[in-house]
């Protein structure tokens, strides 16, 4: 197939990197060498990144990620060389930040424990799943207000920092959000 075809809307089993073949070929023809770049490098970048991690679904995860970001920023490439040079540095960041969200998961498991929230014996109470329930019902912005003002225990200036929007409208939020879980009938005190 040319890159001048268009692929057909009828589905085709996915082909071992994960475009159907149509797909494929549009890809090839419309950034050369792409596809067999990341043809040779999956394998490559699954099996360091599964010795530096120890974990290979994870390293699947990373690599697949890797490959992605390779595919968005494939014009910056002039050589192969560069892009699996390039290719490789992205994949051990990506494990680094994996490892660093990791740790602070840990952190916070160790802080606060393994149910925040959750009764000690680890069954919700209906207090605790009404209250979810009502904030999961606000707003976006409602809910970040409240999560940050209440549970997260930020000041209304800092909650604004974090939201990057003027006190005035965390507090708006905030006052607009309680209402809200005040007719969800819950009791709220300020």
């Amino acid at each position: 197939m040319t890159g001048s075809t268009i692929p057909t809307k009828r589905r085709r089993p996915l082909g071992r990197a994960g475009l159907r073949s149509s797909e494929e070929s549009l890809a090839i023809a419309v950034r050369p060498g792409l596809d067999e770049v990341c043809r040779a490098q999956h394998p490559r970048l699954v099996g360091m990144i599964g010795l530096y991690c120890g974990d290979r679904h994870l390293a699947e995860e990373l690599a697949q990620e890797a490959l992605v970001r390779l595919c968005r920023n494939w014009d910056r490439f002039d050589a192969d060389d560069d892009a699996e040079r390039w290719l490789t540095r992205v994949a051990f960041n990506l494990a680094k930040s994996s490892f660093r969200t990791t740790s602070t998961r840990r952190r916070i498991v160790a802080r606060y424990g393994p149910t925040m929230g959750s009764s000690p014996d680890g069954a919700d109470s209906t207090d605790a799943l009404a209250v979810r329930a009502a904030v999961a019902a606000l707003p976006e912005r409602q809910r970040r207000a409240i999560i940050l003002r209440y549970f997260a225990d930020l000041s209304v200036a800092d909650t604004a920092v974090a939201m990057a929007c003027p006190e005035g409208t965390v507090k708006t939020l905030t006052f607009a959000a309680m209402a809200s879980l005040r007719r969800a009938g819950l009791e709220v005190s300020e």
